[in-house]
This record gives C-alpha cells, sequence and structure tokens, in this order.
C-alpha cells in the first residue's frame, strides 16, 4: 500500500479520530442526561409553582375567614350588647310596673275598708 503519511503519525491520526468519535458519543450521552435533567426539573419546578400558588390561595382564604370572623364576632358581640341593654331597661321596667302594682292593690285595699 502506498501511503503519504509516515505509519506512526498514521496510527496517532487513526487513534486521534477514534478519541474524537468516542468524545462525540460521550457527549451526545452527555447532552441526552442533561436534556432529561433539565425535564425532570422543569417538571418539578411546575409542581413546587402550583403548590406554591394553591398554598398562596389557601393562605387568603384563611386571612380573609380571619377578617369575616372577626366582623361576625364583632356583631355577635353587638347583638349581645344590645340584648343585655334591652333586658336592663325591661327589667327596670317590670319593677317599676310591680311597684304601680302594689300602690294600686294598696290603693283598692285602702278604699275597700273605707267603704267597709
Amino acid at each position: 500500500t502506498l501511503r503519504v503519511v509516515e505509519e506512526d503519525k498514521f496510527k496517532d491520526t487513526e487513534r486521534l479520530n477514534e478519541e474524537c468519535m468516542q468524545f462525540t458519543t460521550k457527549m451526545s450521552q452527555f447532552q441526552e442526561t442533561v436534556k432529561v435533567m433539565v425535564e425532570g426539573m422543569d417538571k418539578d419546578a411546575t409542581r413546587v409553582e402550583s403548590a406554591k400558588l394553591k398554598a398562596l390561595g389557601q393562605r387568603n382564604r384563611v386571612e380573609s375567614e380571619k377578617e369575616v370572623r372577626k366582623i361576625k364576632r364583632n356583631e355577635l358581640e353587638s347583638l349581645i350588647k344590645d340584648k343585655k341593654d334591652l333586658l336592663e331597661r325591661l327589667q327596670l321596667q317590670h319593677e317599676s310596673l310591680k311597684k304601680v302594682d302594689q300602690e294600686q292593690k294598696a290603693i283598692i285595699e285602702r278604699l275597700g275598708n273605707n267603704e267597709a
């Protein structure tokens, strides 16, 4: 066979070519591995973002519920105060009516005694 390049340089060239092919193969495998990892991380990021939004929504609902409960509590406390005030007025009115009743009974009794 006819050679233009010395045999040892030819072998070095072939070895270099083989190493380049192996390197290219390894790089392709590496790129595929990186692609799979990035896809997995993207899926995880999507799940994390979804969970984060869900958590924010729940937190907002809790905060809203706190406000609603606070307002409702204030309304109920106000209603209780109004009912207590009404009870006090009615008790005073009842006492006053009992006095009037006693006075009227006393007057009726005196009138009954005067007629007898």
